[in-house]
Parts: structure tokens; C-alpha cells; sequence
């Protein structure tokens, strides 16, 4: 019985030595999350974990929460319309210094609506450091956001699509 055991575990060493020809432990173990197919090891491309020659490793994945998703051409082009409308109004209460947002959610509401919105403080204010303005974003269709800034200073106004977990708003920076 013990010669069955040992020939067994052999024939798994020399199994996995064989499949494993011209690759190493970091090639053998990279897929245990799942998010590769098979065929995705063979290629030489990257993939969107991969990491850039100064970049630690999984920076693409764990970073991956603050690039937004890309529009679909049809969202994209709404929202670019859109834009210049939002851009307009806001010029308007930012030269009246109405830039909170209290005073930036009615406008938006009117020109975004039924559209979902989401407006708040930029930066996060507080007691000490009040806010400077406000930041919104604007759901189009099912893929664009317009998002941006209103500030004493400026109207920043840009399209993209959703951030993975918080929709228009790009997520809080992380460390």
C-alpha cells in the first residue's frame, strides 16, 4: 500500500512539473481570483491588472475604482450636448458668486432633470476649512456622466461614464 501512495505523488510532481514548462510561480498562481480566462495567460498582452514598469503590482486592478467606465457613442453624444447647457448656468452663478450647494442644486435639478443628480460640497468643507464650491455629477441615458466643478475661480464641466462604485461621483481619494 505505502508504494501505491509514493508512486502516486510522484506522478502528480511530474504532472505538475510537465504542465508548468516555461512558466513561473507567478504565472502559475496569477489566476486563483478568476478573472482571467485560460487562453489569457498564454498571451503576451497585459491585462488590465497588469502593472507598468513604475507601478507596484495589481495597480490596475486596484486602482480600478477611480477610472470611470467609457460612454457608449449614443450617452456620450447626449451628454456632450448636455454639457454646454450645464456649462452656461453655471458660468451664471458663479460670476453671482452662488457656487454652494444649496445654491447649485435647484439650476441643476431644472436642466438635468429627470436625469438622476448628485451635488455636493468641493472640497468637503468643514468648520475649519468651509468649502470652496461645489462638485455634481449628472447620469445620461445608462452609460455618460457629466461631472465637474463650480468654484469662485472656475466651471470645470467634462463627460465620461461611471466610476465601478459610485456612479457620476468620483470616489473619495484613496491613501
Amino acid at each position: 500500500m505505502p508504494r501505491r501512495t509514493s508512486t502516486a505523488a510522484i506522478t502528480t510532481l511530474c504532472v505538475l512539473a510537465l504542465t508548468s514548462c516555461g512558466k513561473s510561480a507567478d504565472d502559475l498562481f496569477s489566476n486563483l481570483n478568476g478573472t482571467r480566462s485560460s487562453h489569457d495567460s498564454d498571451k503576451e498582452t497585459p491585462t488590465s491588472g497588469a502593472a507598468k514598469a513604475d507601478e507596484p503590482p495589481n495597480y490596475g486592478d486596484n486602482s480600478r475604482a477611480q477610472r470611470p467606465d467609457r460612454p457608449n457613442a449614443a450617452d456620450e453624444k447626449r451628454a456632450r450636448e448636455k454639457a454646454k447647457e450645464i456649462t452656461r448656468a453655471l458660468e451664471e452663478l458663479r460670476r453671482n458668486a452662488q457656487t454652494q450647494p444649496v445654491q447649485v442644486r435647484p439650476v441643476l435639478t431644472r436642466l438635468a432633470s429627470p436625469a438622476h443628480l448628485a451635488v455636493a460640497e468641493w472640497p468637503a468643507g468643514g468648520e475649519e476649512n468651509p468649502a470652496q464650491g461645489s462638485t455634481y455629477g449628472i447620469w445620461i441615458g445608462k452609460t455618460a456622466c457629466i461631472r465637474g466643478v463650480v468654484s469662485q475661480e472656475r466651471v470645470r464641466t467634462e463627460v465620461n461614464g461611471h466610476f465601478p462604485e459610485t456612479g457620476c461621483l468620483p470616489p473619495a481619494p484613496a491613501h
